[in-house]
């Protein structure tokens, strides 16, 4: 697999232990699925900068 797929899961999975470890709050199916869906549009957008 990609290294940025799992430098991606990685932070992905510390942002959630973030959350639930400094805020006390227990993310949903949901709230996790907008979660998912707003890093996916920054990682995308973070990698088109890079590539021009």
């Amino acid at each position: 697999m990609n290294k940025t797929y799992f430098r991606h899961l990685a932070i992905f999975v510390a942002i959630l232990i973030a959350l639930n470890f400094l805020f006390q709050w227990h993310i949903s199916i949901i709230g996790s699925l907008l979660l998912t869906i707003g890093l996916n549009f920054a990682f995308n957008l973070f990698s088109n900068r890079r590539s021009y």
